[in-house]
């Protein structure tokens, strides 16, 4: 199960991701997460990752995916609180952890 929590600030959206992100959840980012960027048209996405427990190979497409909807709009993600773990698997998707 995915909890996603959204707050927009300006061009700002601070995401709170809790949870599992895995095949099963990634349809929340697809279809809620990804339109609200696009709509609003936001520049930053900060993750707080810190109650993520496991992301597999979809769960990391759905973030690069996201990630490369921002390239688009010039804007940026980053991930912050990451598990080591979880932070070893996404080194090949160029995702901008702290």
């Amino acid at each position: 199960m995915l909890l996603l929590n959204l707050d927009r600030r300006d061009d700002v959206l601070h995401v709170t991701i809790s949870g599992n992100l895995t095949k099963r959840s990634t349809y929340k980012i697809d279809h809620y997460m990804i339109p609200y960027i696009q709509e609003y048209q936001i520049k930053q996405v900060l993750c707080d990752c810190k109650k993520l427990k496991k992301v597999d190979y979809d769960g990391k497409y759905a973030l690069l995916k996201t990630k490369l909807i921002l390239k688009e709009q010039q804007g940026k993600m980053i991930l912050f609180d990451v598990k080591k773990s979880i932070k070893k698997s996404l080194i090949g998707y160029r995702m901008h952890v702290q």
